[in-house]
């Protein structure tokens, strides 16, 4: 029973001395921002039978889709795909007469090559579907790090204002479920300003910028002080 009481009256002492040391500490929130531009650009090239000059049919308007690619230097084994089946795919008897496929670009340069050739050759359904980048997961760490560092500047900041010095960091909260880059969702527009890009001499007058690509990032982090 005495041993007992004296282990009691021990945490009953140490627990006002840890209480003060956790309270002795500042709590701060780190933010980043990246902005990206673009190197991956997807185009949604939509071919309809209805709408082609002569009523194409979709086996010939891509037989013409992709010997147009080739002749601008694109490899379409390797940038042009066949989007999944969708409701946008639909069957008149056995003929195919819409399908749509997505193509992969790098530079405004191309995205207003491919549109004015394919205008030329009646295929016009084409839209941005998204922008990214190929080294999208190293701008995200680099994003995550900077909020790190961000939120150490801003405690070393706010302690030294009082005379105080921070020590090691020993809480940190990551709100962020994965950073997302904000896709550009307004291709249609775009796709207006190349084809005034495209009208000859127009050209040098409307440069093509495509939106680029934010990353945010936010975090919360607890730093002990000291005097």
């Amino acid at each position: 029973m005495k041993k007992l009481f004296l282990a009691v009256v021990a945490l009953c002492l140490t627990l006002p001395a840890f209480a003060q040391t956790e309270e002795n500490y500042i709590q701060v929130n780190g933010t980043s921002e990246i902005e990206i531009v673009p190197n991956q650009i997807f185009l949604s090239i939509t071919l309809d039978e209805s709408d082609s000059k002569g009523r194409q049919a979709i086996e010939q308007q891509r037989k013409l889709m992709i010997s147009t690619l080739k002749a601008l230097g694109i490899d379409t084994e390797k940038r042009l795909t066949m989007a999944d089946m969708s409701s946008s795919y639909f069957k008149r008897g056995t003929s195919l007469s819409a399908a749509k496929y997505q193509l992969e670009l790098s530079t405004s340069e191309q995205v207003v090559a491919v549109y004015d050739k394919l205008s030329e050759i009646g295929i016009s359904d084409i839209t941005i579907s998204r922008v990214s980048h190929t080294d999208i997961e190293q701008y995200k760490s680099r994003c995550r790090q900077e909020a790190m560092k961000n939120a150490k500047a801003v405690a070393t900041e706010l302690a030294t204002a009082v005379g105080q010095s921070v020590g090691s960091c020993f809480y940190i909260y990551d709100s962020n479920r994965g950073i997302t880059p904000s896709y550009y969702n307004d291709g249609v527009m775009l796709m207006r300003s190349v084809a005034k890009l495209a009208n000859g001499a127009q050209a040098e007058q409307t440069p093509v910028e495509f939106k680029k690509i934010t990353l945010n990032y936010s975090v919360t982090a607890k730093f002990r002080l000291g005097e």
